[in-house]
């Protein structure tokens, strides 16, 4: 009989340590964080440009192009594009997704008088922002994730974003000139 229990104790104690090992080893997986990708990173991988990314959004929406973004998913690879135009004041907003360039949504707002005023500046620039982009990537030899139109302290620019390695440039330009009136890289994340 005792040879008994003390089998038993040790199938308990050996029982314990298994299910003590491997909540260990549950707990250690957890803390383990996903592979973070950064932006830049994210915008490289993806199979269409922003500038492909326009031409989509272009076919759905005849209108004038007033902004194009790269959304990240998350801190994971992949994402989609936001592109904005105007047409008949109205703002149109195609999504699109940035690895099979599948329209995902379109969505449209009537332009309130802000975006109204902001519209008609951007009519009366001498630059468009497809020739912003051009001049921000002769700049910086990298992918475009962001371009739009901003007036800044009452003045008309693009603003750019251009990712290179794992580093995103963040570009002013001109919209009368087409000048770079600044140029700084941004802080990533993980700073």
């Amino acid at each position: 009989m005792k040879n008994l229990s003390m089998f038993s104790k040790s199938i308990v104690m050996t029982l314990s340590m298994i299910a003590v090992s491997s909540a260990t080893i549950s707990v250690a997986q957890a803390a383990t964080p996903a592979v973070k990708v950064s932006e830049a990173v994210a915008a490289a991988q993806s199979k269409i440009s922003l500038e492909q990314a326009i031409a989509i959004g272009n076919k759905t929406i005849k209108g004038d192009l007033v902004s194009a973004e790269f959304d990240q998913k998350g801190s994971s690879a992949g994402g989609k594009y936001d592109v904005k135009f105007i047409a008949n004041n109205t703002e149109y907003k195609i999504r699109i997704d940035a690895d099979t360039g599948k329209v995902l949504s379109a969505k449209q707002d009537q332009l309130d008088r802000e975006d109204m005023a902001e519209y008609k500046a951007m009519k009366q620039a001498k630059v468009s922002l497809n020739q912003a982009m051009k001049k921000a990537t002769q700049d910086v030899n990298g992918k475009i994730i962001k371009a739009g139109f901003d007036v800044d302290n009452g003045k008309s620019v693009y603003e750019i974003k251009v990712a290179k390695g794992n580093q995103i440039h963040k570009m002013v330009i001109d919209s009368v000139t087409g000048k770079v009136v600044s140029s700084r890289l941004e802080r990533s994340d993980d700073d």
